[in-house]
């Protein structure tokens, strides 16, 4: 019983050495594997921060743009307004050149009714002249 006892303890040696082992691979494979989660869940963290970096700057980006319309929004309305008073002030200058226009057109009438009026009392002053000229004198 001496041999079947030692390959006995011989087996029971082997198997607590295969189980020692296998449980150290087993540490080792854990310590991987949660050194793999880790990574893991850092990449997430980070791409979980990232998205919520994101996401508040697509906020900011549809504040501003809904800013951006309502001034698109005042500056139509502004050109609108500036366009008709622009079209008021065309319509105003336009007929000021009409009435300047006229107002030429009259001076250079008046003008030229004025140096016939010149010639005319220029011809009556020789005329008088003459008329003086043949008169006695005294």
């Amino acid at each position: 019983m001496a041999a079947a006892d030692s390959i006995l303890t011989a087996i029971t040696r082997l198997e607590d050495r295969l189980v020692e082992r296998i449980d150290e691979r087993f540490r080792q494979l854990n310590v991987d594997l949660d050194g793999r989660f880790d990574a893991v869940h850092q990449r997430f963290e980070r791409l979980e921060t990232e998205y919520h970096m994101l996401k508040a700057g697509v906020v900011r980006i549809e504040a501003d743009v809904a800013t951006l319309k309502t001034d698109v929004a005042t500056l139509r309305a502004a050109s609108h307004r500036l366009e008709a008073e622009i079209a008021q002030v065309k319509s105003t200058v336009m007929r000021f050149e009409e009435g300047l226009a006229r107002d030429r057109a009259d001076l250079k009438d008046v003008r030229e009714e004025v140096h016939g009026l010149l010639v005319r009392v220029n011809e009556l002053h020789e005329r008088v002249r003459e008329l003086e000229s043949r008169l006695p004198r005294d």
